[in-house]
């Protein structure tokens, strides 16, 4: 079940074919999901989460070349807001925002879901939701993933026409997924009512980035995007879903905070107050938005000076999906297989 991990693109590669996105974020998922896996029950002890999540950044910045600006912030101030960092695909003047908290699975398949922020008393989450909301993003959990977890062999299990046309031979793509913050949220609110926080069922409703986020949806015998508009289109409609689902999966979701953990008015959100009636489906309901101004001087910005964010957070990358997609993207390696 465990392979070795794909190798990392080449730095000679012809210029004119780079990689895609969503082959960078399928290799992502493929070395994270190896080097969990060997640090639990290889070579421990496993690195931590703002390991995985440096290096992931690191390997978007490196492998999109010019199409990512990263800029890194005090990380220090992540307690306060809830989040790892934001990430905004966009075409320059319209984009999809999300706002994103990094979970590594244990070597048992159990996550960190229930963290508490004890300076303020608040569950993790809830400020992820809210200050996702200031800043029009939505709130997702990165599920860093293993090979031994409970479940991982059903995973692998995919329907054709899914993972953009490709999965990995393995089942490394399950590395990365991508969770609805709302479907945590409520989960952790049937915790208060005295139930146990059901770990493999959250993760078994996770999906892998590379389906959410990619940049080419070219099953065999349909043509890819022709634009970046279409291609910002489709990874609009897939966060929508995977929205849509958090939500549906969760008929006992509130956007109130969970209860006896905080209020809206405490320190804990004393830089965006809570607002009432927040709307999950509000920065989802009329496809990609106008970039925010913080956005917009982002892509002005060198990544080396960047401006404040409005919201503290880890790092901000953005991802530019304007130009068109090359029409033959490079193979990281043959463990990428296509469906026939």
């Amino acid at each position: 079940m465990i392979g070795r991990a794909f190798p990392l693109p080449s730095a000679d590669v012809d210029a004119a074919r780079p990689p895609s996105l969503c082959e960078v974020l399928l290799w992502i998922a493929g070395d994270t999901f190896h080097w969990l896996y060997n640090g639990h029950h290889r070579y421990p002890p496993a690195p931590g989460e703002e390991s995985f999540t440096d290096m992931n950044i690191r390997h978007l910045r490196q492998f999109t070349g010019d199409r990512v600006k990263v800029f890194q912030f005090n990380k220090d101030q992540e307690r306060r807001n809830g989040a790892d960092w934001e990430m905004w695909i966009h075409n320059r003047s319209h984009g999809v925002g999300l706002r994103i908290q990094a979970k590594k699975a244990a070597k048992n398949g159990r996550y960190p879901f229930a963290h508490v922020v004890k300076k303020q008393n608040v569950y993790q989450c809830d400020l992820l939701v809210q200050h996702a909301h200031a800043v029009g993003c939505v709130p997702v959990y990165v599920l860093y993933n293993h090979g031994g977890q409970e479940g991982a062999d059903e995973r692998q299990s995919v329907p054709a026409g899914l993972l953009c046309g490709h999965i990995a031979a393995d089942g490394s793509h399950w590395g990365c997924t991508l969770l609805s913050a709302y479907r945590v949220q409520s989960e952790i609110g049937r915790k208060l009512d005295g139930h146990s926080l059901r770990h493999s069922v959250l993760a078994g409703q996770s999906l892998p980035w590379n389906r959410v986020l990619c940049d080419r949806r070219d099953p065999a015998g349909s043509r890819p995007p022709r634009s970046g508009h279409d291609v910002l289109r489709g990874m609009f409609a897939a966060v929508q879903g995977l929205t849509l689902s958090g939500l549906n999966q969760s008929p006992e979701y509130s956007a109130e905070p969970t209860p006896s953990h905080g209020t809206w008015g405490d320190a804990a959100y004393v830089d965006t107050p809570y607002e009432e009636g927040i709307d999950p489906m509000a920065v989802l309901r009329d496809g990609p938005r106008h970039l925010p101004a913080h956005v917009l001087q982002l892509l002005e910005a060198h990544e080396a000076e960047p401006p404040p964010p409005p919201v503290p957070t880890a790092a901000t990358v953005l991802i530019d999906v304007s130009d068109e997609v090359p029409p033959e993207p490079w193979n990281l390696s043959e463990g990428c297989v296509r469906y026939r």
